[in-house]
């Protein structure tokens, strides 16, 4: 396989980038913080997808740590590359809401989704894992000596056949489980917390139904009382009602006082006109008489209907308090409920987050797994087509570093303690003895042994990502001339000019590419 070009539309700090990669020795060279690891997790992510993770762990995953903050929709790009025979290009966007993968080959024009399993077959089913522990080197800066010499013998452990009978395949089984029984105890105890952290959750959950419930009640009780109150005719609200039945009382009281006016006038009119003639005063008095008396009788009646306005207007006042404080109740048992529903569904996120939790592989899961795999390799490899593989790891690990150290050391070994030696064609040496630039020369043997054994049938570029830090100029003129040899594409990051110094000095072909912050 020959990556040809890479186009990096819009991934991590990259944004519009053209790559064009040769098919042999390539540099990639800029300062820190340029996008060199960008570079490499693109195309791994072109090859492999990137896989999302929910709950806590997305907020650390590929897809969160490499997604755009400007223009998202637009993460992803395209990668031509040349794999048996043929030529593809390959097209990716990684946005949860337009992802999208196309694999087109430009010799026949047939295209694929990237997803169909096609390109895995195209890439000679070489898995992500085995991508990441071969072909695929990532700086060690930040690894000791000593963890190096533990990073070697579990690399080691995990290929090593069972046909050298200087290894106790039972014992390295041994120590396997006991580290794969701390992380056991460990997820154990996580598990513990997380269904005590949920049945917490689901407690308060019970509790805050119970009180939406009760709620519920009240809001009915409020609801039938409201429309106790509100028993009005089709066409009027009881409301309505109340100030028609006042306004046909205060109409009532105007009309007794227009009747009194009116026989007051009249009787006092009629009363004088009478008196004024001397035969006519029996009939001026009864005139009077009925006068006041009708005034009496008007007044009388005036002052019931001032009464039944005032009861009339009470009730309404009555009314509309009633009205107004279940109103208000109401309102208040509305925010309660508002309030406690958003509660409640927080505490169902709550809870759906610790079940998306228990989904999520943990980093001691993950371990785990790890350990298992070791564990199910050690057993595999017992067999006699695996002892073929460990012995021809073993072998051409010792031919690659032969020739990266110049013959200083000829083959590497492992005891029953797991402890890896080398062998320097007079005695062997603990590699704990050995200075880190050599350390990290096994260890670059190691990973493009395991390499060529696991991507057989599709030949995979080699990716160094800043790895040279501790070789001195020596160790990486070999190391740069075994790479030129082997005649495959290289793709070399760094962030200082050593190699391409050396690469010039040596005479050995390479192609610049400068990448910018």
């Amino acid at each position: 396989m020959v990556i040809r070009r890479l186009k990096i539309k819009n991934f991590g700090k990259i944004r519009d980038k053209d790559i064009e990669l040769s098919p042999g020795l390539n540099v990639l060279y800029g300062e820190n913080e340029s996008g060199k690891t960008t570079t490499h997790t693109f195309i791994r992510s072109m090859l492999y997808g990137v896989r999302r993770l929910r709950g806590k762990a997305a907020q650390n995953d590929t897809y969160t740590k490499y997604e755009p903050w400007e223009n998202p929709a637009e993460y992803g790009g395209i990668l031509w590359f040349a794999a048996q025979g043929k030529k593809y290009r390959l097209t990716r966007n990684f946005y949860k809401e337009k992802k999208f993968g196309e694999l087109l080959c430009e010799d026949d024009g047939s295209l694929v989704d990237a997803e169909a399993g096609v390109l895995d077959v195209i890439l000679g089913n070489v898995s992500e894992a085995v991508y990441d522990n071969t072909v695929s080197v990532a700086q060690l800066k930040s690894v000791t000596g000593r963890d190096l010499v533990r990073e070697l013998q579990n690399y080691m452990a995990s290929y090593q056949g069972t046909r050298d009978s200087s290894i106790d395949m039972g014992r390295a089984m041994q120590m396997l489980k006991m580290s794969r029984k701390g992380y056991l105890t460990e997820v154990s105890r996580r598990k513990k917390e997380l269904e005590k952290e949920k049945e917490k959750i689901s407690s308060n959950i019970e509790y805050i139904q119970k009180e939406i419930r009760e709620l519920d009640e009240k809001r009915d009780k409020v609801t039938q009382q409201q429309d106790g109150m509100n028993q009005g005719t089709r066409d009027r609200s009881t409301e309505d009602l109340l100030e028609l039945r006042i306004r046909r009382v205060k109409k009532r009281r105007e009309l007794v006082d227009v009747v009194l006016s009116v026989v007051l006038v009249a009787g006092i009119a009629g009363t004088g006109c009478l008196a004024a003639f001397s035969g006519l005063v029996i009939l001026s008095i009864l005139t009077g008489v009925l006068t006041a008396g009708v005034t009496v009788a008007a007044l009388f009646f005036r002052v019931r209907l001032s009464r039944e306005l005032n009861k009339r207007e009470r009730q309404r006042n009555r009314w509309l308090s009633r009205h107004d404080e279940l109103t208000w109740s109401r309102n208040s048992l509305d925010q309660d409920y508002e309030e406690k529903y958003t509660a409640l569904s927080n505490l169902k996120s709550e809870l759906q987050e610790c079940e998306d939790n228990t989904e999520v592989m943990t980093p001691e899961e993950t371990e785990i797994q790890a350990l298992n795999m070791a564990m199910d390799t050690i057993e595999a490899l017992s067999g006699n087509i695996t002892d073929q593989v460990g012995d021809r790891l073993k072998h051409r690990t010792s031919q690659i570093l032969s020739e990266i150290t110049g013959g200083k050391y000829k083959e590497v070994l492992m005891d029953e303690e797991l402890h890896i030696l080398v062998n320097t064609g007079e005695r062997t040496v603990p590699v704990e003895r050995l200075s880190r630039g050599t350390l990290e020369q096994i260890y670059f043997a190691l990973r493009m042994a395991a390499g060529e054994l696991f991507c057989r049938d599709e030949v995979f570029p080699v990716i160094l990502d800043d790895v040279f830090g501790m070789y001195d100029e020596d160790r990486l003129a070999s190391v740069l001339h075994w790479l030129h040899k082997e005649n495959r594409q290289v793709i070399i990051s760094t962030c200082n000019k050593r190699e391409m110094e050396i690469l010039d000095k040596e005479g050995i072909p390479y192609q610049k590419i400068l990448l910018t912050v």
